[in-house]
Parts: structure tokens; sequence; C-alpha cells
């Protein structure tokens, strides 16, 4: 192995202007199945309130041609037997990162400068007030930043996710988010963009300016006012030029004022309540029409936010606690009410009429977001609202729900198809659809027998020799089903597939690499105990040996 690949792969392991545009349809280059498909004699959550048995999905160029218990096949379609399974509209995240080129170009404010803002902050001329537009890049469009090939785009499109709100996320304002589907080029990819404004607030910390969350917070402010000025002053001169100096270009206000005109939604973070009583009032001051994301502490102000008319995003990471902590030290009772009741929230803002959506956040994998999902349930949740806040709900805040979003004629044919009901543990994804592709479950070659030791639990990996240190956080359902993640030094790797069987276990997740994008690891090994064992493999890569401890026993 030479040294540069082996220095990647120990880098690796140590991860733990602006009219929103549809995207038109466009058959894939690929071989293609015949025009039509037909899936006969299946139950369908058509996502609309009513669900259909022994019903007919005809799916032609793309798109849904008809549904329902008495519909006519075309005669060159092929059929689908859909006995035992029932099709689902395909779910939708309502912000996400997958698909995203993880190196993707980024640039400074003002009026030109490129590279990423958070480095110009650091190395470049020091940032001494508004003017300067320090990490603001709302010109940037995550349509020009998609990775087609991504294979995290594969495994949420097996988990049953077709499509998803995809948005830049360095910087104070990071760009426009564009609605994706999971499948296709990258063209073919985009639905709609912009569909919405990224918001971060992450210049908190700044050695200028903004250098406190305050200062953030005035900063938009001020975006906002210079972009209402410039139209103003912009106005004004395109009616009488003569004699006026002309105004200044600046490419940093120009999506802001189109973000406003157009009414896009504004996505921006807040998990306590003043947070977003924060956003609510950054609404009304500046005319954005914000989209709060997080919501943790939502279930409080239920009311208050149906009230605003503020569409919320809800971070389907529910918090946990720190497994890492002192056992001795006392958690705040403000860290143990937003344990317990943050899962309620979802069912307090459906309660209170507020339109709202899930997304990912830190969940991590399909089968993840579906434990989120069901912790919801169980706190209240309606199974059909659940199902809502992750197809039509998320197309309804973003514009797009007269394409996506439920099972309907004339509608994108983004299906999944489903052996049992969606958000039950042991459902599995049989085939799944995107623009009128079909997609069929990856079959896994996985042993039959039934695991013989539980694997739940924080593992702490030795790789290469002991040079490097990860930490495994896992989750095994009763079948052996693994799920969790794997922390480093560097970051994090999103466990997409595992299983234990007898005292053999076998992992697959995904990292990020810098250039090289995201790269699929596949951990295989055994269980002795509270010690595993094993070897790392990348495809063509290499692989590393590591080993791994549960500290103070565990399951």
């Amino acid at each position: 192995m030479s040294r540069a690949i082996r220095g990647s792969l120990l880098g690796l392991l140590a991860l733990g202007a602006s009219t929103p545009v549809f995207a038109q349809y466009m058959p894939s280059q690929t071989p293609k199945p015949p025009p039509f498909f037909a899936i006969e004699n299946v139950r369908v959550v058509t996502g609309t309130g009513s669900n259909l048995d022994g019903a007919t999905v005809v799916i032609a160029n793309g798109l849904i041609e008809s549904v329902g218990t008495n519909v006519t096949v075309p005669a060159d379609a092929w059929i689908i037997d859909g006995s035992g399974l029932t099709v689902y509209p395909g779910l939708f995240d309502g912000l996400s990162q997958v698909g995203l080129e993880s190196d993707g170009p980024t640039a400074g404010g003002g009026g030109g400068g490129g590279g990423n803002p958070f480095a110009q902050l650091a190395s470049g001329p020091r940032s001494d007030g508004p003017e300067d537009r320090p990490a603001t890049t709302p010109w940037l469009d995550a349509a020009d930043l998609l990775d087609a090939d991504s294979d995290a785009v594969e495994s949420w499109r097996e988990g049953g996710f077709t499509g998803a709100l995809v948005a830049p996320d360095e910087g104070i304002v990071t760009g426009k988010g564009a609605v994706i589907n999971l499948g296709g080029d990258a063209q073919e990819m985009v639905v709609k963009t912009p569909a919405a404004l990224r918001v971060t607030m992450n210049g908190v910390g700044f050695i200028s300016y903004p250098g406190s969350l305050m200062g953030v917070i005035s900063y938009i402010r001020q975006l906002y006012l210079d972009a209402g000025h410039q139209n103003t002053y912009g106005a004004a001169y395109e009616a009488a030029p003569r004699g006026q100096p002309r105004p200044t270009y600046d490419r940093a206000l120009g999506p802001i004022q189109d973000a406003i005109a157009g009414g896009w939604p504004t996505i921006m973070p807040a998990v306590e309540v003043k947070e977003m009583r924060r956003v609510i009032k950054l609404g009304r001051d500046t005319g954005a029409s914000p989209v709060i994301a997080g919501a943790h502490d939502a279930y409080e102000i239920a009311a208050e936010i149906a009230a605003a008319g503020v569409a919320v995003l809800v971070n389907l990471d529910w918090p946990e606690a720190n497994r890492n902590a002192d056992p001795e030290a006392d958690e705040s009772l403000t860290s143990l009410k937003r344990r317990a009741y943050a899962p309620t929230t979802p069912a307090r803002l459906e309660e209170a009429g507020v339109v709202w959506a899930f997304y990912s956040g830190g969940a991590g994998s399909p089968t993840r977001v579906k434990s989120k999902v069901r912790d919801a349930i169980d706190n209240g949740l309606a199974e059909e609202a659940a199902l809502r806040a992750l197809t039509i709900s998320p197309a309804r805040i973003y514009g797009v729900d007269q394409v996506l979003g439920t099972v309907e004629t004339g509608k994108i044919a983004n299906l999944v198809v489903t052996d049992g009901p969606i958000f039950d543990e042991g459902t599995k994804v049989r085939m799944v659809f995107v623009d009128g592709h079909r997609f069929e479950e990856s079959v896994e070659e996985r042993p039959t027998t039934p695991p013989a030791v539980d694997m739940t639990g924080t593992w702490v990996l030795s790789l290469n020799n002991d040079s490097q240190e990860a930490t495994a956080e896992l989750e095994m359902t009763e079948d052996g089903t693994l799920g969790g993640r794997i922390l480093g030094e560097r970051g994090e790797q999103q466990i997409t597939s595992g299983w234990v069987s007898g005292n053999e276990f076998s992992i697959t997740a995904t990292a990020s690499m810098g250039p090289a994008g995201q790269v699929e690891i596949v951990y295989t090994g055994t269980v002795d105990g509270n010690e595993i064992e094993g070897t790392a493999s990348f495809g063509g890569r290499g692989s590393m040996d590591f080993r791994g401890q549960r500290p103070g026993g565990g399951g």
C-alpha cells in the first residue's frame, strides 16, 4: 500500500436572480425497462388520508398515470405483483446534506472573493463591519453542488427516501436550498431551485465582526435592511438614472431581495424557546419568511408558533445523555426536561395546527430516522401525521406539494414499496421508484443464525496497531440489525446497515473523505464478551485491522 493511500485510510478510519426553476423530467441514459409499470393488487397509503386495498398503481413517463381499484393497465406495462405489499409516497427529508459534494465551492462575502468563508475570516483581512459581508454566500445554489454518485444517495434511497431539501451549511447566510430527487444524474435530480434560503448563525466565536451571537443577529438584520435600501434606491435609479450615482453591485444582496419578494422559506436554527421567539421576531422585522429548524422545545410554545404562522422543521436527532460525561455529575434540569419532552413536540405541534415536518438532523441513517419517528409516535403522534411529516408536509413548506408528497394521479412517481407498515421496526423496503425509475432492494448476504450477543452500547476502537482511536455507538434490534454511528478525531461515520449473527458481525458505514467524497467502509469481525476484533475494508482501497472494548461492561 502506498504511503499516500495509507495516510488517507488512517485519516478515514479516524473519522468517527432567481425565479424558482422546476427541473423537467429527463429519461435515464442507462438501459431502460418497458415504458410503463403497473403494481397490481397492492395496498396504497396515498398520504391524503385515504387508503386503498387491492389497488393498482400505473407509472408512465416518470409520473403516476393512475391509481385506484378500477384501473386500466396499458398492454405493454411491466406488471408487478403487489400482493402483501404496500405503496407509500416516497419519504422526503426536510433538511439534509445528502448528495452534496463534500468540498463544494464556497466564497467570501461582498462582491467577490473565493474559498471557504471561515478560512477567509481566519487568515484574511479583519472584518470590521457588516459591509464586509463576512461568511455570507447566498448566491451559492445547492443544485450546483450535487454529487449524483454519492454513496449516501443510494443508502438513503434504499431506506425509502426519494427526496430531500439540500442546502449549503457553511457560513451565516449559507446559500439557496434545492428540492432534489434521490436518483438520476445531477441535472435530473433537481426538482426545484431555489426552494429556500438557509441561515445558520454559525458566526459565533469569530475573532472579528461579528464576534458573538448578538453580533450575528445584528448582522442579519443589517443585511436585510441593506437589501431593502438597495431595492428602494435601485427602483429610484431605474426610474431616473441621469445625474444619480449608480447603485453598487453587491451579489450578497440579490438573493436576499429575491427571497423577500418571492417569499422563499428562510431556514433558521432554533432549539430553545427564546431562540424560536427570536426567529419569529426576525421574520417580522426583516420581511423574511422564517422556518424554524430544530425546535426540540417547541412543545412549550406550540400555540404561539401557530399564531405567528411560522413553519417548523423538527430535528429527529432527539437529545440524548452524554455517554462520556462524569456519571457523578449532576445534569441540569433544562437538559433533563429537553430529553424527556422533545419527542412530544411533534404531537404538540400537530394539535396546535402548526405546519411542520421532520428532518434527519444527526440521526444518521434511514433506520435511525424511523426509530426516532417511533419515539414521536410513542409520545402521542398519530402514525398518519408522522407519515405526512416525511412526505407532503415538507413538500408543502417548499412549494412542491403539487408534484410530490402523495400517491395521486399526475404527481412525480416517487414511491416506496414495503412489506409492512413503513415505520414498524421489522418492515423491509422492497423497491423504490424515483422519477418513475425502479430501484430494487439490495439483497444483503447475511447469515440466518440468530444473534448470540447484544452489541448495543459504546465501543472504543483501536485502529492500525493502536495508532488511531474511534468510538462506535451501536444500537441492535432483536433480530440482530445494527445501526448507529462511529465517531473519530476528524468527524463521524454514519452506519447505513449492519447485522449480528451468532458472535459475528458486519457493519457498513459511510464517511466523508475530502475530495474523494463519500466513501463506504465495511467492518467485519467477532464478539467475545465485551471485546471485539476484525477488519475494516474499503473495497479496492485496502483494509486495516481493529480491536475494540466496551468500557464498563454492557449488554
